[in-house]
């Protein structure tokens, strides 16, 4: 027994060392293991990676700037933008939701020629209808474009285990990520599909960019004055409205604006085609003069402060769609852009200045909606609202 005042022995401190050593290893490797935020992508499930989430990726508000794995933004090739010497046309289809027999029907009525024309389609492509699989493959043989709705987003994560799942949904600080676990449906639907079906979902961007026509294509809508490769992911996939702070409905948006609905009236007879659908322009040609204009990019130059806009997928609030026309025609003419975007069957074909909303509630008994663009020998850039009527598909 050592006595009262002894040193220990050198073997005794080396222990002693070791010990505090292998505890210090141990909590440092719990720590970082609990503070961790995993987000597991589809393409890095495929491939047996893991990722984990940077702080970067929610911004002060708490809203997710991006999800693992996502193409946030893509330019539709040139070749098949519509131009007066090409003679082709865009058509971008709403809504399908697993309805082939209406896409084909559409496809009749507007007279597809796959020589001329290039089909986008602005997400939900599946799910709630009958054969999600059957639509896929058609777009897919057409050399459709598409967009990633939050259908889509639903089924390629129900491809990930639910163990997978409940870590990332458990350590994301973003509460919405908790609206993205997969439901059986979205499983079921995602057993339809063939593995190129799979990916060729999971490569499709958030936002298409048809930068000669000065427009977008997403799923569900923009922020006003935030860039699109800033959006947040989850917006562009799920808004359907703004909502702002009372102090702001009080000092920027004229009383009278606040419920105005940006709407077009429908001939009664969907299968019949629509008036053209064009952007007069003629009445602010001065608009190209530069004097007393600020020089404002996609991030500035708005009444509506960006951080103050919060996207919800409720009908409160303000429409986004109203707020982006508004916008436009604020700022500089060449910075102009056109959305058009799917996702509000609610509010159905809406037909703004600068937004189109192409969602018709085709899988419940209405209509499925293509806007079809052309250019004219003039240059004039040309746009029409074709329809056909669906059968309500009862599950």
């Amino acid at each position: 027994m050592r006595g009262l005042g002894e040193q220990p022995s050198r073997g005794t401190r080396v222990a002693t060392i070791m010990l505090v050593a292998i505890l210090t290893a141990i909590l440092l490797v719990g720590i970082a293991h609990f503070s961790e935020s995993p987000v597991v992508s589809l393409r890095e499930w495929m491939s047996g990676a893991q990722t984990q989430q940077s702080e970067d990726d929610v911004d002060g508000l708490g809203r997710h700037r991006k999800f693992q794995g996502l193409t946030m933004m893509e330019k539709l090739p040139r070749e098949v933008i519509p131009t007066a010497q090409n003679g082709r046309r865009l058509i971008i289809i709403g809504d399908i939701h697993g309805m082939d027999t209406s896409l084909d029907r559409l496809l009749d009525h507007i007279g597809y020629n796959g020589a001329r024309d290039h089909i986008v389609a602005a997400g939900d492509m599946v799910n709630k209808g009958p054969h999600s699989s059957k639509v896929i493959a058609r777009l897919m043989q057409l050399g459709a474009s598409a967009v990633r709705g939050n259908h889509e987003d639903r089924v390629l994560l129900a491809l990930a285990s639910s163990r997978e799942q409940d870590k990332a949904g458990e350590s994301l600080t973003y509460p919405d990520f908790q609206d993205r676990r997969s439901k059986k449906s979205d499983r079921d639907t995602a057993r339809q599909l063939s593995k190129e079906q799979i990916k060729w979902l999971a490569e499709r961007p958030l936002i298409l960019s048809a930068d000669d026509l000065a427009m977008y294509i997403v799923h569900a809508g923009l922020v006003p004055g935030i860039r699109p490769v800033k959006q947040d992911p989850w917006a562009v996939m799920n808004m359907r409205s703004l909502i702002e702070p009372l102090k702001h409905f009080a000092h920027h948006i004229p009383k009278e604006d606040m419920e105005d609905d940006i709407e077009e009236d429908l001939d009664d007879d969907a299968e019949e085609e629509q008036e053209d659908v064009e952007d007069d322009d003629d009445d602010d040609d001065d608009d190209d003069d530069d004097n007393g204009m600020e020089d404002m990019d996609e991030d500035a130059g708005s009444s509506l402060s960006p951080e103050e806009l919060i996207p919800v997928d409720t009908h409160e609030g303000r429409k986004w769609a109203a707020l982006w026309d508004r916008r436009q025609s604020r700022i500089r003419k060449s910075n102009r852009r056109t959305v058009v975007y799917g996702h509000d069957a609610r509010r159905g074909l809406t037909v703004g200045k600068y937004t189109f909303g192409l969602d018709s509630a085709c899988v419940n008994g209405g209509e499925l909606t293509a806007l079809v663009i052309h250019v004219s020998k003039k240059g004039k850039l040309k746009s029409k609202i074709r329809q056909v009527p669906c059968k309500k598909y009862k599950n």
